[in-house]
Formats: structure tokens, sequence, C-alpha cells
């Protein structure tokens, strides 16, 4: 009989070592998470800070680009060739042919349906980063364009 006290007892002195070792490492997680949040508050001020000073550079990187191209130190076909973050264009100069309306986004569209051909674009943003374009040629409802794009890092 008394073995199975002392069993019971050892039984119940685990379950309860057991309880609080559980709720001390809860108490841990929670402080942990508690601590973290003021950590991420700290860091996230200087990742916006990063994000500005990211999208600065690449829109001054493609402000001097243009700047090339527009004095004919460089045509916007070598401009991209060297440049361009667009991997879908940047080896072919920029190009992209017969675009139809619908095919890209509202402001890459926008922009280039608006140009004469041979005429290049100020500087413009999307979603994807910073770009200037050039109408090539104009047929029915299509354009030719060639384009620059630069993504902030």
């Amino acid at each position: 009989m008394k073995k199975v006290i002392y069993s019971g007892f050892l039984v119940l002195i685990l379950a309860t070592a057991c309880t609080n070792k559980t709720k001390q490492a809860e108490a841990a997680n929670k402080e942990a998470n508690t601590n973290a949040n003021p950590a991420s508050e700290t860091i996230a001020p200087a990742t916006k800070v990063d994000k500005e000073k990211s999208l600065a550079d690449a829109k001054a990187k493609i402000e001097d680009i243009r700047k090339k191209v527009i004095s004919k130190e460089m045509t916007i076909g070598e401009a991209a060739e060297q440049y361009s973050d667009d991997p879908g264009s940047n080896k072919a100069g920029g190009r992209y042919n017969n675009i139809a309306r619908g095919q890209f986004v509202p402001e890459f569209e926008k922009v280039a349906f608006a140009l004469k051909p041979g005429e290049i674009s100020e500087v413009f943003q999307t979603q994807y980063g910073f770009h200037f374009v050039q109408l090539i040629a104009r047929h029915d409802d299509l354009v030719d364009v060639s384009h620059v794009l630069v993504i902030p890092k």
C-alpha cells in the first residue's frame, strides 16, 4: 500500500513539475514575442528609409541613362542592352513589337500609345520600376517600342 501511495505521490510531483515547466516555457515564449515587437518597430523605419533611397537611386540612374540617349551618346537599344533590368527585352535592345492595348500595365501603355514615332518619353514609374520608352513605329492599333527599365534594388 505504501508503494502505491508513494508511486501516486511521485506521479503527482512529476505532473506538477511538467506543468510548471510548460507554464515557464509559455511565459518565456510570450516574453520573447513581446520583446520582438519593439525590435521590429525599430527596424521598420530603417527599411522605409532604405526603400526611399532605393527608389531615388533607381530614378537618378534612369534619368542619367535617358540623358545619354537624348544627347545621342548612345541609342535607346544600346542603353537597354547595357542598363535595362527587363529580362524580356534587354537583349533585344529593349524592343517590343506589335503591342496591343491591354498587353502591358496601364501606365506603360498610356505613355507608349501617346508618343509620336521616334519620340522618347520622360521617365515614368510602374509597379516594376522606372522606365522611359521610344515609339519606333505605329501600325493600326499596334505599336513597336524600345524601352529601358531600372528596378529599384
